[in-house]
This record gives structure tokens, sequence and C-alpha cells, in this order.
């Protein structure tokens, strides 16, 4: 099976782009770790400017780095081999506080050690108390190491980027999903 890196479709123009205004503390990586969010109150909001974009995405743009789903792509990863949150949020247009509905941030949950350092580019940084941090810029991993996931994360400090499987990559495609980029990484 071919896997692949999920990133924001960076080729579109007059998407929505939203924007924290920092009236809540979520501290930036909450996210992005691979770890249940407690305590979510659903009054976190995102901004964005129709002047700067209109377009609303399946994954949509935030200055967070959050993996911002739409409903119909919330569905189709639901049918998915995976564990994500799903936490509702408010997005508005900054100046009509229009609400753009049905939206939530999806918090990737399943972190496997897939990590294959043979197959991908990195260099490695010696941290006091931590021990080797590895920063990659091109990954590999081991497909029987992925618990046949459609979507997840890296373990060993890998956590920000999202990994997909060749199911979701079909099931994007079939269901015209938005905002999404995908680039083939090497597989063992």
């Amino acid at each position: 099976m071919k896997y692949y890196k999920l990133s924001m479709d960076m080729e579109r123009k007059n998407d929505i782009i939203c924007h924290y205004e920092k009236k809540h503390n979520i501290p930036q990586n909450a996210f992005q770790v691979g770890k249940m969010y407690c305590g979510w109150d659903n009054k976190f909001s995102f901004y964005y400017d129709k002047q700067e974009g209109s377009i609303p995405t399946d994954y949509l743009a935030n200055d967070k780095g959050w993996f911002v789903v739409s409903n119909k792509l919330k569905d189709l990863l639901e049918s998915m081999n995976t564990d994500i949150q799903y936490l509702p949020i408010r997005i508005a247009e900054k100046s009509s506080d229009e609400e753009l509905a049905g939206y939530y941030i999806a918090n990737i949950v399943r972190v496997v050690d897939a990590l294959c350092l043979e197959k991908s580019k990195y260099f490695t940084t010696e941290m006091a108390g931590i021990g080797t941090i590895y920063t990659v810029s091109k990954f590999g991993i081991y497909a029987d190491k992925t618990e046949n996931s459609d979507i997840f994360k890296l373990a060993n400090r890998q956590e920000i980027p999202i990994f997909v499987s060749e199911n979701f990559m079909k099931a994007i495609n079939n269901n015209s999903i938005t905002g999404i980029s995908l680039k083939e990484i090497s597989v063992v």
C-alpha cells in the first residue's frame, strides 16, 4: 500500500484562511501531539476576512496549523481506520460575523511507531535530558507498523505531520474533497 504526507493545498486561489484572535488560551501544539484534548468548552472561534478569501474548503487553512475539517470531510474520516477526536468550532467572517457552519478541529490521536530512518532524510540533534531529536525533511515508514491505519501521526517526536493511506487518497478523490495536497512517501 502507498502512503502520503498530508498538507494544505497551496495551489488554490481565494480560499478562506482562518485567524485566531487570542480569546482562548489553547497551546499551539494542543492538536498536534496525538493526545486527546480535555476541557473543550465549544467556545473557540476562528475568523476570516472575505477580502482575503471567500471560498470554504473541506480542509480549512488556519494560522494555528490545526487540521480543521468540514462536515463532509469529517464524515469521510469517520469511515476510515483511525482514531480522531472532533471538536466543534465557530468560524465567522470578520466584518459581518456571518457564520460558516459545520467545521471541526480533527485531533488525530492515532500515533504509530513506524518511522523508517533508512528511507528518511533527516539530521539529529542531541538534547540534554531528552536524547536524540530527529528533524526529518523526507519521510519513510514501515508499512507493517502502521496498524493498517488510514490516518495517523508518527511517534518519537514526529507527531506534527499527518500521514494517510492510499485508501484515504482514493476516498478524497472520489468525494471531491478540497483543500488537501498529498505527497507520496517511501514505504518499506
